[in-house]
């Protein structure tokens, strides 16, 4: 099998580096599954749903991020006054703090059992961002010595 950048094809480099955003999301929905299921099988249900609620409510964080950089790009790159509008925003960027706010207090309040895994979870997109960082690193140090 081919490293998904071996050639120059720059088509072919940007439609692998594009997929990026896919990818960190497919992995984060494994990572979450897997993490979820061993913090049921050795903390008990409790924990494997604040893990399942953590990295839930991070999917969505992830997911709103991304739809909140696309809409700065497009106000950048559109005619004044055309653009989204500075209200959404700023509801991109900051209603996603006050989610994992909002959520964060609800279980500490309420289910103080949970929160242990509900923090963890909130980490696994960053582990699938890492975890694209170092694919998009070897499949691009294989195409270096294979050039």
């Amino acid at each position: 099998m081919n490293p998904p950048l071996s050639g120059s094809d720059p088509a072919q480099i940007e439609k692998f580096l594009s997929g990026a955003y896919r990818r960190i999301l497919r992995v984060t929905i494994g990572i979450s599954v897997l993490g979820a299921l061993a913090a049921t099988g050795f903390y008990g249900w409790r924990s494997g749903l604040g893990v399942a609620l953590g990295s839930g409510l991070a999917y969505v964080n992830f997911v709103w991020l991304h739809h909140g950089s696309e809409l700065t790009v497009q106000r950048m790159l559109a005619p004044a006054g055309t653009g989204p509008s500075r209200l959404r925003l700023i509801l991109a960027f900051v209603g996603r703090y006050i989610l994992v706010i909002v959520v964060a207090y609800v279980i500490l309040k309420s289910y103080p059992n949970m929160l242990v895994g509900f923090m963890v979870g909130l980490a696994f997109p960053i582990l699938a961002a890492m975890y694209e960082g170092i694919y998009e690193a070897f499949a691009g140090s294989s195409t270096s010595q294979t050039s």
